[in-house]
C-alpha cells in the first residue's frame, strides 16, 4: 500500500466516522422532531431549507471544487486564494440574507411563522462561511480536525434539540438549532485552522478577480444544480401544501443518508487523482474509473436495500403519518444511484478544465426538472416529484454529456467503470485485511 493510499484511507476514515455519527444522531433526532412537529411544520422547515440552500450555493460562488484544484496548481497563492474566497463568501452571505427574507415575504405574505423560521435558519448560511477553511484541510488530507470539530458541533446541537423536544418547543426553535450547529462548527474549525496552519490569509483584488473569472461557469452550474435539487419541495408546497413537503423530505433524508460515504471517498481521492494527472494521464484516468466503480457499487447496494426495506425504516423512524414516503423513497434511492456519479464526474471535469460544459449540463437539467415537476406534481403529487428527479438525473449525468464531443468520454467511462467493480472490491478487501492484520 503506497503513501497516497494510506493518506486517503486515513483521511476518509476520520470523515466517515464523523458522518456515521452525524447520520445516526440526525436520523434519530430529526425523526423525533418530525414526529413532534407533524408533516406540516416539518415541511415548513424543509421548505425554508430549500430556499436557503439556493442562496447558500450562490454565496459559495462555485468554488467548492475549483479552489482545491487551483491551489494544487498554484500553491504559492494559497493564502491569497483562501483569504479572498473567505471575504467574498462572507460578503455574498450578508447580501443574500435580506434577499431571502424579502423573497419569503413576497411569496408567502402574512405568514409570520414562516418568516421567523426563515430568518433563524438563514443565519446558518452566514456562519457556514467557515467552509472556505475546510478547503485547506482537504488539500492537506487533514480532515481529522474537521471531523472532530463537526462531531463537537453535532453533539452540542443534539443536546440542544433534545432539550427542545423535552420542552415541546415550537417550530421556530428547531429552525434556530440548524444555525446553532453551523455557529459552533465554524468557531472550532477557525480555531483549528489558526493552530494547525501557517497560512497567512490575505484578501486581494487580483486573486478575487482571478477566482471569479475561473468560477464563472461553476457559479452558474452550481446554482442550476441546487435549483433542480430543491425546486421540487418549493413547488410541492405551492401546489399541494407543506404536509406533502414533510412527507417528501422524509423520503429524501433516507434516500441520501448514505451519500457521505462516497462523497468522503471522492473528496479524499480528488487531490491525489489530480496530482497523478501531472505525471501520467493514463494512470489518472484509470484511478478515476476505479473511483467511479467503487461509488457505483455503494450506490447500487444502498438503492437495493431501500427498495426492499424502506417501508420498515420509514415506519420505525417517522411513524404512520409518513408512510406515504415509501414509493418516493424507492424512486429517489435509484435517483441517488445515478446522481452520485454526477458528483464523481466533478473530479474529471476539474482535471480536464471542462467547467463550461458543467454549466450547460446543469442549466438544461434545471429547465427540464422544473417542467417535469410542474406537470408530474400536478398529476401525481410527491410521487411525481420523485419521478421528475429520477428522469433529470439520468439526463444530466448520462445523456447530456453525449451532446459535446469533448465530454462524450464520460458516459463511456461510466459504463466501463462497472467492469472495474471486481478490481475495486478486491483491492478494498486486501487493504482491509492488511489493516486488521496489524
Amino acid at each position: 500500500m503506497n503513501g497516497s493510499s494510506k493518506k486517503i484511507i486515513s483521511n476518509s476514515a476520520w470523515v466517515i466516522i464523523q458522518h456515521i455519527y452525524s447520520m445516526l444522531t440526525s436520523l434519530i433526532i430529526v425523526a423525533l422532531i418530525a414526529r413532534h412537529l407533524g408533516p406540516a411544520d416539518y415541511g415548513l422547515i424543509n421548505y425554508c431549507s430549500s430556499l436557503i440552500a439556493m442562496f447558500t450555493t450562490l454565496s459559495g460562488l462555485g468554488m467548492d471544487n475549483l479552489i482545491v484544484s487551483e491551489i494544487i496548481r498554484n500553491p504559492e497563492k494559497e493564502g491569497g486564494y483562501l483569504g479572498s474566497a473567505l471575504v467574498m463568501r462572507l460578503a455574498a452571505s450578508f447580501i443574500s440574507y435580506p434577499v431571502i427574507l424579502a423573497l419569503i415575504a413576497v411569496m408567502n405574505p402574512g405568514n409570520h411563522t414562516l418568516f421567523i423560521v426563515a430568518a433563524l435558519q438563514a443565519l446558518g448560511m452566514i456562519f457556514q462561511t467557515y467552509e472556505v477553511l475546510v478547503y485547506w484541510f482537504r488539500i492537506k488530507l487533514k480532515m481529522k480536525y474537521i471531523s472532530i470539530a463537526l462531531v463537537a458541533a453535532i453533539t452540542v446541537n443534539t443536546i440542544f434539540r433534545i432539550v427542545l423536544l423535552i420542552n415541546k418547543a415550537t417550530v421556530e426553535w428547531f429552525a434556530l438549532s440548524i444555525s446553532v450547529q453551523a455557529l459552533v462548527g465554524g468557531i472550532i474549525i477557525a480555531a483549528f485552522f489558526a493552530k494547525k496552519s501557517d497560512v497567512r490569509l490575505k484578501a486581494g483584488f487580483r486573486d478575487a478577480r482571478d477566482l471569479l473569472k475561473i468560477s464563472y461557469n461553476c457559479i452558474i452550474s452550481s446554482m442550476a444544480i441546487i435549483i433542480y435539487m430543491e425546486v421540487d419541495k418549493i413547488l410541492l408546497e405551492k401546489m399541494t401544501g407543506s404536509a406533502n413537503v414533510g412527507i417528501y423530505s422524509a423520503a429524501v433524508v433516507l434516500a441520501t443518508c448514505w451519500q457521505f460515504i462516497p462523497v468522503t471517498l471522492i473528496d479524499s481521492s480528488r487531490p491525489v487523482i489530480l496530482e497523478k494527472r501531472k505525471t501520467s494521464h493514463e494512470a489518472y484516468i484509470d484511478q478515476f474509473k476505479l473511483l467511479m466503480a467503487g461509488v457505483n457499487l455503494m450506490a447500487f447496494v444502498f438503492a437495493l436495500l431501500m427498495s426492499c426495506l424502506g417501508w420498515y425504516f420509514i415506519y420505525f423512524l417517522y411513524g404512520r403519518d409518513y408512510l406515504g414516503s415509501f414509493i418516493p423513497l424507492i424512486i429517489l434511492s435509484w435517483s441517488s444511484f445515478i446522481g452520485i456519479s454526477g458528483y464523481t464526474r466533478t473530479v474529471w471535469i476539474t482535471g480536464e478544465g471542462f467547467y463550461k460544459y458543467e454549466k450547460s449540463y446543469a442549466v438544461t437539467a434545471m429547465i427540464l426538472n422544473i417542467l417535469l415537476d410542474i406537470v408530474l406534481i400536478w398529476q401525481f403529487g410527491v410521487i411525481g416529484a420523485a419521478v421528475a428527479t429520477l428522469i433529470t438525473y439520468v439526463y444530466e449525468v448520462l445523456i447530456v454529456p453525449l451532446f459535446f464531443r469533448e465530454t462524450r468520454d464520460f458516459t463511456k467511462m461510466y459504463f466501463q467503470s462497472f467492469k472495474m467493480i471486481p478490481r475495486f472490491s478486491g483491492e478494498s478487501l486486501k487493504l482491509i485485511a492488511k489493516r486488521f492484520s496489524k
